[in-house]
């Protein structure tokens, strides 16, 4: 993508996941989390900065948004929604004109910026929108009546951010029924085909918070094209994921081999 084009590109920043058992007392909304010195959230503008990215507008709950607004100053404008995400994709449309816009989930603040310039360098004109996605560690199982059947992981990916969508296609993504949930992906640098699709609810909640923007734009025959993901992409979410972020940024040990627990970071 050319200077002129990521100019063209507005950020997103979706401020929405709650307050979790394990994050510091006070803090209202996982990105407002310190780790290594610095908000997550501020962590997530100095790499869409880095990126050459133009400054985001932050929607956030109604519950973060004062916390935002004083932490990040005019560095962001900060919005509040109390709509769930698809809510505040809905105020995105109204508070933007660009045709791309690049979604970004606040709680995947350690997604390098390498992530953020494949998404970018990805659009063409036969694409509606991009995304990274990771390969699955985790063994997969299929839950039915007569008990558990494995899955191939080979065929299933975990969809991250940023997400760059055309602004046409998440006008039309957002008039569908809300979906949500976790998709099986051809190999990264293909597109998605929604035949291979098989979904999943990875939202908890409401049919707001269950809605994903890329399953509602493949239902309405979105041409989606994968790049690879980083496993820093993971969402800081709860103590857990907070101690896999401290290990990401070289600030913890990982010692979850102690407790013969699967290494996630």
């Amino acid at each position: 993508m050319t200077e002129q084009t990521v100019g063209a590109v507005r950020p997103i920043v979706l401020a929405l996941a709650p307050s979790a058992p394990g994050l510091s007392e006070g803090v209202v909304a996982p990105c407002l989390e310190a780790v290594g010195g610095a908000r997550l959230i501020e962590r997530l503008l100095d790499t869409l900065a880095e990126a050459g990215l133009v400054s985001p507008l932050v929607i956030s709950s109604q519950s973060a948004a004062p916390a935002l607004r004083a932490l990040l100053g005019e560095r962001a404008g900060v919005l509040p929604s109390s709509g769930g995400r698809r809510g505040a994709l809905a105020l995105a449309l109204a508070e933007t004109d660009e045709d791309l816009l690049l979604l970004h989930d606040a709680e995947r603040a350690l997604t390098p910026v390498s992530v953020v310039s494949a998404v970018l360098d990805a659009v063409a004109d036969e694409v509606d929108a991009v995304l990274p996605v990771a390969a699955l560690t985790d063994s997969v199982k299929a839950v039915h009546a007569h008990g558990l059947r494995n899955i191939d992981r080979s065929t299933l990916a975990g969809m991250q951010s940023p997400r760059l969508l055309r602004r046409t296609l998440l006008e039309r993504a957002l008039a569908q029924p809300g979906r949500g949930g976790l998709e099986d992906s051809p190999d990264p640098g293909s597109e998605l085909d929604l035949d291979r699709v098989a979904a999943r609810g990875s939202r908890a909640g409401s049919p707001q918070e269950r809605y994903d923007e890329i399953l509602a734009a493949l239902d309405v025959g979105a041409r989606v094209r994968t790049v690879h993901g980083s496993h820093s992409g993971f969402a800081v979410l709860d103590r857990l994921s907070l101690w896999q972020a401290q290990i990401s940024l070289g600030l913890a040990r990982d010692t979850s081999h102690r407790h013969g627990l699967a290494r996630q970071a």
